[in-house]
């Protein structure tokens, strides 16, 4: 099966412009932390402490994670620990290990006896051997989903509603061709945790966080609109075919804090594996929304905006264009059409991230 998207825009690029995921993966990591002195950890010291860090894109975020919680588990034990860094087969895992080959005290796991290591493959599937995990997390996404369905979605680039406050004509999704990707993202849920249990040792711990709705937000609301309303620009000025919109299909789905307790909460199986700890969603703080708070410098924000937006859009954004373009000019076109309606209409393109996280213990 082939992955739904080949990854993060590469180079660095991706690093550069995910301060906003960090803030969202902030906003549950002390969970695991405070929770780490009450794993049971073998006293053989052959046995390594197990961790798995699954979506680890280009390493930023993710080595920055990895380096809290070593800290906190070398209070508990000094036995040696593998850490996992896990992304898809067309990741830019070149940068992932010059990131941990750099100086920069978040990135260098620089305790002894940590034993780093990559692996290639989807989320949804098995990574590791059985029961050898004390630690598995996954930050910013599990919302990607393994498959897309067969099901069209003509009038929007994403199977969710979009945003109230960017409404356009002709511009929408309906219930029904909604639903595939709903079941599809139920379905994806339900294989990461059944493949986490068996990876997992008894009492070991799972983070999931990701981004999310509530019953106020998306965090699809603002981001999705303004590349829609970019893409519909360039249509009509004659850059791109109509048929590339309608084509045009952001397989993401972003759920509720109920969707992503749901298996633990309704199948026996899981029910039984697994114990929820803490579930929340919470609205967490953009760094560069709060430098327009601070500064009200429209170009400013509308460039930091449009680089968080592109690193993780570029790539799906990119296989859709058609081949006797030039893909990179085609791209800087779209994308600067993004920056000129942040800037025009900041109002408009309102974002908030909408991060759900759940804390579970594995029975």
């Amino acid at each position: 099966m082939m992955p739904t998207t080949s990854g993060m825009k590469g180079g660095g690029y991706y690093d550069a412009n995910s301060s906003a995921q960090r803030s969202a993966l902030e906003a549950f990591l002390p969970w695991l932390e405070a929770s780490i002195p009450g794993l049971v950890i073998s006293s053989d010291c052959q046995t390594p402490i197990g961790i798995l860090d699954v979506g680890s894109s280009e390493g930023g975020n993710a080595i920055y994670a990895m380096n809290r919680l070593i800290s906190t588990l070398r209070c508990c034990s000094s036995q040696s620990i593998w850490v996992f860094f896990n992304d898809l087969p067309t990741n830019d895992f070149n940068h992932l290990f010059l990131n941990l080959s750099c100086d920069d005290d978040d990135l260098t796991l620089s305790h002894t006896n940590i034993f780093p290591g990559a692996i290639s493959g989807t989320a949804f599937d098995r990574l590791v051997p059985d029961r050898t995990l004390h630690i598995s997390t996954t930050f910013n996404a599990i919302g990607w989903l393994e498959k897309e369905p067969d099901s069209a979605i003509p009038h929007y680039i994403l199977p969710m509603e979009p945003g109230l406050l960017a409404p356009r004509d002709g511009v929408y999704v309906t219930e029904s061709e909604q639903e595939p990707f709903r079941l599809q993202a139920a379905n994806d849920l339900h294989r990461y945790y059944a493949t986490r249990s068996q990876e997992l040792v008894t009492g070991g711990k799972l983070l999931v966080q990701v981004f999310g709705r509530n019953n106020c937000f998306s965090t699809s609301n603002g981001i999705y609109d303004v590349l829609s309303d970019a893409i519909l620009d360039c249509v009509e000025g004659g850059l791109l075919p109509r048929k590339v919109y309608e084509d045009l299909i952001f397989p993401i789905y972003f759920r509720t804090i109920e969707e992503l307790s749901a298996p633990i909460q309704t199948d026996e199986h899981l029910s039984q594996a697994f114990h929820v700890e803490k579930a929340e969603s919470r609205e967490v703080p953009v760094p560069f929304n709060l430098v327009f708070a601070d500064t009200g410098d429209e170009l400013i924000w509308a460039r930091s905006y449009c680089g968080f937006l592109r690193a993780f859009t570029e790539t799906i954004l990119a296989s859709a264009l058609p081949g006797n373009m030039s893909i990179s000019s085609a791209l800087d076109k779209i994308y600067g059409q993004v920056e000129q309606r942040l800037v025009s209409n900041p109002a408009r393109y309102e974002f908030h991230y909408i991060s759900v996280g759940l804390l579970l213990t594995r029975l």
